[in-house]
């Protein structure tokens, strides 16, 4: 497995706006960054719940159809390369406000289970990165926890962005959309080598 590959795909998948990051962005910025932590917290464990799923499914249908691997990873890097273009042509953020939120660690953690962003993430990477190298259940518990780790350092991250930085990231989102494309399109080729 390459690890830089998959951290490098985790990271660009998850930094960039989906509605983790929104919701923790406009929370912080509603709330402050204190009282975010319990969101983060849940979208953390709530990512790592719907990996483990995935890893699991995956194993499940890579031991009942072998066949299955490559039309997976084909999937895989498919969706990693729209999503990279998708990124790059990305001109704003989208429009959260007309929807209600709520900033609990609940709330955290449930958004993840109907979170279409982060359940073809999960089941991406798995299948692209994991499944085609013969991994151990703890293996796949050590990725699971890895996605999980990274989740809390994105919706952190965004969380802190919105107290302090949103002004700022607003004006430069092009640059931070064409740099998280890249890392996409790299992570899309680099699962195949």
């Amino acid at each position: 497995m390459s690890f830089f590959a998959l951290v490098s795909y985790a990271i660009a998948a998850s930094f960039t706006p989906g509605p983790n990051n929104l919701m923790a962005l406009d929370g912080a910025r509603r709330l402050g960054f204190r009282r975010m932590t319990a969101f983060v917290t849940g979208v953390s464990a709530g990512c790592f719940g719907v990996t483990l799923l995935a890893c699991l499914l995956n194993l499940a249908l890579y031991q009942w159809i072998p066949g299955v691997r490559i039309m997976m990873g084909v999937l895989g890097t498919g969706y990693m390369l729209w999503l990279a273009r998708k990124i790059y042509r990305s001109t704003g953020s989208g429009t959260e406000k007309g929807i209600r939120l709520a900033y609990s660690l609940r709330a955290g953690f449930w958004l993840q289970f109907v979170n279409p962003k982060l359940l073809l993430y999960a089941i991406t990477a798995v299948s692209t990165f994991v499944m085609p190298h013969a991994p151990s259940l703890l293996q796949l518990l050590g990725v699971s926890a890895l996605l999980g780790v990274i989740a809390l350092f994105s919706s952190g991250s965004w969380a802190a962005f919105g107290a302090l930085f949103q002004p700022f990231l607003m004006r430069h989102e092009r640059a931070f959309n064409t740099v998280m494309a890249l890392m996409l399109a790299y992570s899309a080729v680099a699962g195949w080598l």
